[in-house]
């Protein structure tokens, strides 16, 4: 099986459609502040998860940097509704985007590189095929067109590693442990982190969005998308 990293056009303004959209998310895990690495936080996004029911979530509309411990109250609070073999860390997103969208819409945008959406007939031919992995979630998108396709955004939970051969790690930050590595040039996957059958995935401790060949194939059969599919091999 053959895999793609998704990467929006170096050029918007040389693309096919004329669709954009502005919005955020309903919440947040506040950044982390820290005296050595003053505020830090991941940008991972899980669209589908839903804390309309927690009394508490106004708390977490902002993901403005908060101290420690209030950091650590907030995550608690959010935990029991994400799926348990998911990674939780501070500056991390969730619900659906709420905003603004006007023009029209490939099969795929990809706008930024780390957030996918499909348009409707996209994600009911994805569905309708049976790949693996496709986690649809409704973009709550404002628009003056009527008759314009509703947009679902598909969440990328991060499930393969880059192969460590290629990442240059800093040594973590002794006060709050943080650590991270810049996205090398030239990378690939490890293969054994490669989730077999999925579709579509993302790659831990980046905000890269992975396909598969079957995804490629499929949403082109709708016609052509203003997306570049970079292939990233696993080894």
């Amino acid at each position: 099986m053959r895999y793609f990293e998704l990467e929006e056009p170096e050029d918007p303004d040389s693309g096919q459609w004329s669709g954009e959209y502005r919005a955020k998310r309903r919440w947040y895990v506040p950044s982390q502040l820290c005296p050595r690495c003053e505020a830090w936080g991941g940008m991972q996004a899980y669209p589908s998860v839903d804390l309309s029911s927690l009394p508490d979530n106004e708390a977490l509309a902002s993901v403005w940097p908060q101290a420690p411990e209030e950091v650590a109250r907030r995550m608690a609070l959010v935990r029991p509704f994400v799926p348990p073999e998911l990674p939780l860390e501070p500056g991390y997103s969730l619900g659906p985007l709420v905003g603004t969208a006007r023009g029209h819409f490939g099969p795929v945008t990809v706008w930024p590189s780390w957030q996918v959406l499909v348009r409707e007939d996209a994600r009911d031919l994805l569905l309708g095929e049976g790949l693996q992995g496709i986690i649809p979630v409704r973009a709550e998108l404002r628009t003056r067109r009527t008759k314009e396709q509703a947009l679902y955004e598909l969440e990328a939970r991060p499930l393969a590693k880059l192969h460590p051969d290629c990442i240059d790690r800093a040594p973590p930050c002794p006060a709050c442990g943080n650590g991270g590595f810049s996205l090398p040039p030239k990378r690939w996957l490890l293969r054994e982190s490669v989730p077999p059958g999925l579709d579509l995935f993302g790659v831990e401790g980046t905000t890269r969005i992975v396909v598969s060949e079957r995804f490629v194939d499929t949403v082109n059969r709708l016609g052509p998308s203003d997306v570049f599919y970079r292939e990233i091999t696993a080894e």
